[in-house]
C-alpha cells in the first residue's frame, strides 16, 4: 500500500467511525437480513452498466417481497429506472461528479428513508468515491456493495472477473443474505414512447407492415469495436436482396455524421433516427423491429432487454462474460480471436461479412419476421 492508499484508508476509516457515532448503533446493531429499505444511487458513465443494474430490481423484489426500493440518479440512469415499475420511488438528484454538494442537498430533501434504517446499495459502476460520499452525506449509514473506498462499507465487494456484470450485481443480493436468482435486463417504456417510435419511423418512409433490421455500426473510439463500413454495407445489401428488409440506422447525435456517409454509399433508401430519440423511445423502436446487426455496445444492451434477435460483433479483446448475452438463442455472438489487449488500430476484421449473414439467417429462420415484435 502507497503512502497516499495509507493516507487515504485512515481518512476513510476515521469517516466511518464518526458517522457510526453520528447516525447512532441501533441501525447498525439490526441483522443485514432485518432491512427493508433499500436506496441505489445510479450515476454510471456507461449506458450498459446502467441496464445490467436493472436486474437487482426483481431479485431485491424476489429475495425481499416487502421492501421498498428507492433509486438516486441522473442522466441515463434516470431515463431507464424513471418507468420501472419495481422501483417505489425515482429521485432525480444532480450528478455528484459534476456538484457534490448539490447532489447531497438534493438527495437529502428527496430520500423517502430519512430517520428509518436503510441500507445503501452501489451495482458496478456506481463505486467511485463521489457516488459514495453522496451516500455517506446523505445519511446512509449501512452500505453493501463495489466501491473503491471498503473503509465506508459494512459489506465492500470487489469486481469478479470471472462472472458478468449482472452476476457480480447480484452479489449484492447475496451479501445482505439471499439467494439470488438470476433476472434478464429490464427496460421499460410508455405508451406514448411506442406511438412517438411509430410515428419517427413513418416519417422517415419505413412501412411497419415490412421487415425492419436495425443497424448499431458506431461505438466510442476509445473502445475500439468497429467493424469496416463496407462490411456493413455488404451486409445492408444483403438484408434488402434476401428479405426485403428496412435498414434502419440508430445512434448518437455525434454519431449521425458517421452513419450518414455509411448510408451514402448503399443505392437504395435508408433511414437514420440518430439522435433523435431519447433512451425510452429507442427501446420502444426497437421492440418494434424484427433483427439487429450491432457492435458491443450501449444500444446492444437495450436490443437485448426486449429480446430483439441480434448478431453481435464482438471484439477480440474485451471478454464475453462479463457483457455479452451468452446462452440465448436471440443473439448470436461474432467473436473470432482472442485478445489481451487491443492494438491503436485494431478493427473487428477476423469477423467476416459472410459469417454475419450467414447468422442473420440462422436467426430470421428462428425467428421470422414479426414473431418478436
Amino acid at each position: 500500500m502507497t503512502i497516499s492508499e495509507r493516507v487515504k484508508s485512515g481518512v476513510f476509516g476515521g469517516v466511518a467511525r464518526v458517522e457510526r457515532t453520528l447516525w447512532g448503533r441501533e441501525a447498525a446493531a439490526s441483522p443485514l437480513g432485518e432491512v427493508k429499505n433499500f436506496l441505489l444511487p445510479l450515476h454510471p458513465s456507461a449506458l450498459g452498466a446502467v441496464i445490467h443494474a436493472t436486474p437487482l430490481i426483481p431479485a431485491l423484489r424476489a429475495a425481499v417481497p416487502d421492501c421498498r426500493i428507492a433509486v438516486a440518479a441522473s442522466g441515463m440512469a434516470l431515463e431507464i429506472f424513471r418507468l420501472n415499475p419495481g422501483v417505489d420511488v425515482v429521485m432525480e438528484t444532480p450528478n455528484p461528479f459534476k456538484g457534490l454538494r448539490e447532489a447531497v442537498r438534493s438527495l437529502r430533501a428527496q430520500n423517502p428513508f430519512r430517520g428509518q434504517v436503510f441500507a445503501t446499495l452501489t451495482s458496478t459502476g456506481n463505486e467511485r468515491t463521489r457516488v459514495v460520499m453522496q451516500s455517506v452525506l446523505s445519511g446512509a449509514s449501512r452500505r453493501v456493495g463495489f466501491t473503491v473506498v471498503p473503509e465506508l462499507f459494512e459489506v465492500p465487494l470487489k469486481f469478479d472477473r470471472t462472472m458478468s456484470q449482472i452476476a457480480n450485481n447480484l452479489r449484492i443480493v447475496e451479501a445482505l443474505g439471499y439467494g439470488a436468482q438470476h433476472f434478464e435486463p429490464q427496460v421499460f417504456y410508455a405508451d406514448a414512447d411506442v406511438e412517438f417510435a411509430r410515428q419517427c419511423l413513418v416519417e422517415l418512409g419505413v412501412d411497419l407492415a415490412r421487415p425492419i433490421a436495425i443497424f448499431v455500426t458506431q461505438t466510442s473510439v476509445t473502445q475500439r469495436k468497429s467493424w469496416r463500413v463496407e462490411r456493413f454495407r455488404a451486409v445492408a445489401e444483403f438484408l434488402r436482396e434476401r428479405y426485403g428488409a428496412q435498414i434502419v440506422f440508430v445512434g448518437t447525435a455525434g454519431e449521425a455524421a458517421k452513419i450518414d456517409e455509411l448510408r451514402e454509399g448503399l443505392g437504395f433508401a435508408t433511414a437514420s433516427v440518430a439522435g433523435a430519440t431519447n433512451l425510452p423511445q429507442l427501446t420502444a423502436m426497437l421492440k418494434l423491429s424484427d433483427v439487429g446487426v450491432t457492435l458491443d455496445t450501449g444500444t446492444m444492451h437495450l436490443g437485448r432487454a426486449v429480446g430483439l434477435p441480434m448478431v453481435i460483433i464482438a471484439p477480440a479483446w474485451s471478454p464475453p462474460i462479463e457483457w455479452l448475452p451468452l446462452n440465448d438463442p436471440r443473439f448470436v455472438i461474432l467473436k473470432n480471436l482472442d485478445m489481451a489487449s487491443a492494438p491503436a488500430d485494431y478493427i473487428i476484421d477476423e469477423v467476416s461479412v459472410a459469417e454475419v449473414t450467414g447468422a442473420l439467417e440462422e436467426l430470421l429462420g428462428r425467428y421470422p419476421v414479426g414473431s418478436t415484435r
